[in-house]
């Protein structure tokens, strides 16, 4: 433990983090056969930070505000510089699709390491922040279940926001935590409220932080801000406003687009997110299970859970327990669901795990606090390795393309009850394509097969009755959800199926350690669904 003192600890730490992170990494980066990511966000956001905004040229405004600007000014300034030192290469003059598609994995594969590196140091964090309170012992856990956490793991693989809002998150935490203790309390209450700034400019509901700075300002024992704390409370809020304003000047440079897509995000949380989340209970019961208990782990929960009960009385994390009860409840009164909103909890719960452990909890067993906190690290380590393994084998969606390529004749019918899109096997190479009108055209216009997109609208049963295609590819995230609920035009569809169908062929991409569910996050299937081939009787 020596070394964590000296930093060296921390640094090995990291690097552990960061090489979990790296394997795996290339994972659905654009080809020859797909000249897009097998995410489906990636594209977008790239769009926006590099081909749109610029720092070195004064190109600030991507006219795009879903989310906050600041993770994609960070992407802006490493693709930039890494395009200008020759890491990544040009395009040439009449560049072909597949030397775009090229660039395209490139600046893909560079924005994730940068995503990479952040969770890393999201994981170092979060344990020094449960050194500062439990120890050296506690900070280790912490930093593990932050380095192993099986969500995290994954989507640090991805270039979308959620892990740099984590770690903006957790740096807020942190100064929260460490105010009671600072020999500079002022530096270190304008460097929370910097950090919650930041958080609100990558996501904007994780703005709520900054609660647990304020908790801390009226927590602080004197003589520390003691007779100053309403105008300690007013500099943290005007910091994190001047912060935010700063970090995504769209609110005040481009306000018209900002606004009309900022509540076009509020609209679109508040009404839920097509079929996915529809009939799935209570948000706070459905972020608990499958989100939290797959995505950080159900053991890990329930020992965070009692870590936290144990340290209760700790003074210093009031605040941190605040801004994570804050933001739980508002995630779950919305309809859109993701496991991704719940990794702003994900400081809080590694937290928790650290003091279990740390805890020597009375009228318990000496050794049943540690116990538990290894079983959590170790359930995290098992589901990291099989997501991570997952990631590592071909896709089912390739799997299935090279079996059509190598099977069925040219000139082939092939139907889909949806317009293709990420999900569907890469028959023609603009699957990942914005606009649905684009991707039904690119559809149509295939040179090999004749794809027949069967929509819109979607799981049209009358188009499927008359056009009869010789084969049928379904994929699970097509049918997953409508199944769920039993959407009344999925059955009439699936009806014709069963009648004039017969499965030819499954592939499948099963995590090897892990019991594949039935409620699988959506957000974790995106490595893993299912493609089923039909073929006409």
């Amino acid at each position: 433990m020596h070394s964590l003192r000296t930093g060296w600890g921390w640094l090995a730490l990291g690097a552990l983090a960061l090489g979990v992170r790296l394997i795996g990494i290339r994972w659905g980066l654009p080809n020859a056969e797909r000249h897009f990511s097998y995410h489906p966000d990636e594209w977008l956001i790239l769009l926006a930070s590099y081909f749109t905004i610029n720092p070195y040229r004064g190109e600030f405004l991507p006219g795009f505000y879903n989310y906050g600007t600041l993770p994609m000014y960070l992407w802006s300034v490493w693709l930039h510089w890494l395009s200008a030192v020759g890491v990544i290469g040009g395009l040439p003059e009449n560049a072909t699709p597949a030397q775009i598609a090229a660039l395209r994995a490139d600046l893909y594969f560079w924005a994730r390491a940068l995503v990479a590196l952040m969770g890393a140091c999201a994981a170092v964090v979060v344990g020094r922040t449960a050194a500062m309170v439990a120890g050296r012992g506690a900070g280790v856990i912490a930093a593990l279940c932050m380095a192993f956490a099986p969500a995290l793991v994954v989507h640090s693989r991805f270039q979308t926001v959620d892990v740099p809002t984590m770690l903006f998150v957790a740096l807020a935490l942190h100064q929260s935590v460490a105010l009671g203790r600072s020999e500079r309390p002022w530096r270190t209450l304008l460097w929370g409220a910097f950090w919650a700034g930041c958080a609100a400019g990558s996501k904007y509901n994780a703005g709520l932080s900054l609660i647990a700075v304020l908790v801390s300002v009226w927590l602080t024992p004197p003589p520390r801000l003691a007779t100053r704390r309403a105008q300690a409370s007013v500099a943290a809020v005007g910091v994190a406003a001047l912060t935010f304003l700063a970090v995504c000047p769209g609110v005040w440079a481009d306000s018209e687009r900002f606004w009309s897509h900022f509540w076009y995000e509020v609209r679109h949380v508040g009404q839920g997110h097509g079929e996915i989340f529809t009939d799935t209970g209570l948000g706070w019961v459905y972020h608990i299970r499958p989100n939290l208990s797959v995505g950080f782990g159900a053991v890990g929960l329930i020992a965070s859970v009692v870590g936290w009960l144990l340290y209760r009385r700790e003074r210093a994390l009031w605040g941190v327990a605040a801004a994570s009860a804050a933001y739980y409840l508002l995630i779950g009164a919305a309809e859109v669901r993701f496991m991704r909103y719940t990794f702003p909890l994900f400081p809080a719960l590694a937290l928790g795990v650290g003091l279990l452990w740390a805890s020597g909890a009375p009228r318990l067993p000496r050794w049943s606090a540690p116990t538990l906190a290894s079983f959590a690290l170790a359930w995290q380590l098992v589901s990291a390795i099989s997501l991570t393994a997952c990631m590592l084998q071909p896709d089912a969606r390739d799997q299935a393309a090279q079996w059509v390529r190598a099977n069925l004749p040219a000139g082939a019918r092939i139907g889909f009850p949806t317009v293709p899109w990420f999900y569907t096997p890469p028959l023609f190479p603009q699957t990942g394509e914005l606009r649905w009108q684009d991707r039904l055209m690119h559809a149509q216009n295939a040179p090999r097969y004749r794809l027949i997109p069967l929509a819109p609208p979607e799981w049209n049963a009358e188009a499927l009755q008359a056009s009869r295609p010789e084969y049928l590819i379904i994929t699970e995230f097509e049918a997953r959800d409508v199944q769920r609920i039993g959407r009344a035009d999925y059955q009439a569809f699936m009806r014709i199926v069963q009648d004039h169908y017969e499965r030819a062929h499954t592939f499948a991409n099963e995590p090897p350690l892990l019991k594949r569910t039935a409620n699988l996050p959506h957000d974790l299937l995106y490595i893993c669904p299912t493609v089923t081939v039909y073929q006409l009787r």
